[in-house]
């Protein structure tokens, strides 16, 4: 597992990212303002000291539930703090993933926290560059529905997920 410990920490900061970006960008705009106490505000504490700023929307929306808000921080601020791969490298992966994604949350928040971090434009520049390559290949791969060449390595597990029908295999060609 020591091996695979930069896939895993890459791994959980892309979902904790999408996590965070499917509650910011959720139309949640007609509900009323989440009412909170001083176990949020404890957590709301936190947030602030760790992003220098003032709370971001998605954390005072999750502030209602002071339990989840806690748990959902608890994850974000395991997945954003440096460990093998550096906040910094985290913020510009999470940027590409917001931008992937089509976040206009994740996309503005995690280019701010690039900036304040100290990634100049042309880092930002960089970062937006390897996305799309990476996002074009991938879109052509799918156009093409062409099959991964690493297939014998991770087979597709054709076992029915719990409660399931069964997937079929696709007939050879």
């Amino acid at each position: 597992m020591t091996d695979d410990a930069l896939w895993y920490e890459a791994a959980l900061l892309v979902g904790i990212t999408n996590a965070i970006n499917v509650v910011a960008d959720s139309p949640l705009q007609s509900l009323a303002p989440a009412e909170t106490g001083p176990e949020a505000e404890q957590v709301f504490a936190e947030i602030r000291a760790f992003y220098d700023r003032a709370v971001p929307a998605v954390f005072r929306r999750l502030g209602g539930d002071p339990g989840y808000l806690a748990d959902v921080w608890a994850a974000t601020h395991r997945a954003f703090s440096d460990n093998r791969l550096t906040r910094r490298f985290k913020e510009a992966l999470a940027f590409a993933v917001s931008v992937t994604t089509r976040s206009p949350f994740g996309t503005t928040f995690h280019l701010e926290e690039m900036k304040r971090l100290g990634v100049g434009e042309r880092g930002v520049m960089e970062v937006l560059g390897v996305t799309q390559m990476f996002s074009s290949y991938t879109k052509i791969a799918d156009t093409l529905q062409l099959e991964s060449d690493m297939h014998d390595i991770a087979p597709v597990d054709w076992s029915p997920a719990p409660g399931g029908a069964a997937r079929h295999r696709p007939a050879k060609a």
